[in-house]
């Protein structure tokens, strides 16, 4: 199979969706973190729909850490979105026109107080990304892995940020994914690009 070609030739023939045209675009709410906005758009079949979309004010950025017993570093943090205390990697927002690698390795370190032994291109690598809810709106959460992880001695963690640091296997969190134990997206994916590459 060259790259080009299809995964499943029997549904290449059916053509992609059209997308909508949006009219007007209204914000209904905005603080810090968010905006709600409003579009007013026409389907392809010529209805008009109104669509309500979550714009955030910065992109994401989460780190999945190894120390060099190839432990892997987790958060437990209770999220009101969903009611449930959850398992998570470090992460957060990136400050405005804040280097992303530049932003994961800040929200390692504040909340964590861990950081890698040294910041090189083989220690942190970019994973990729996900996003976060296509059907809500454009949020997006950039992955990094870093390797090496060290103390620091230093957390400076938000006034809303109640967290305690867990160090688990590879199999262990592979299993916790698997049993549905963990179901954040952010988790999943990184230890998806990670099995993907062959690194645990």
């Amino acid at each position: 199979m060259t790259p080009n070609q299809p995964l499943n030739p029997i549904f290449a023939a059916a053509p992609d969706p059209v997308a909508w045209t949006t009219r007007t675009t209204r914000t209904a709410f905005g603080n810090r973190w968010l905006a709600v906005e409003i579009d007013d758009v026409v389907l392809p079949n010529g209805h008009e729909y109104e669509y309500t979309r979550l714009v955030p004010r910065a992109p994401g950025v989460g780190v999945i850490g190894l120390n060099e017993d190839g432990l892997i570093l987790l958060e437990r943090e209770y999220r009101h979105g969903v009611g449930e205390v959850i398992w998570q990697i470090p992460g957060g927002l990136a400050d405005p026109n804040e280097d992303l690698r530049t932003a994961g390795l800040r929200e390692l370190a504040e909340e964590t107080g861990y950081t890698p032994a040294k910041v090189t291109d083989e220690t942190v690598h970019y994973l990729g990304s996900v996003w976060d809810n296509p059907a809500f709106g454009p949020t997006v959460s950039h992955i990094y892995a870093a390797w090496g992880l060290v103390p620091t001695g230093k957390i400076r963690r938000d006034d809303e940020e109640f967290v305690t640091l867990h160090w688990v296997s590879p199999n262990w969190l592979k299993e916790a994914i698997r049993s549905g134990e963990i179901r954040d997206r952010v988790v999943i994916a990184a230890v998806a690009q990670l099995m993907i590459s062959g690194w645990i």
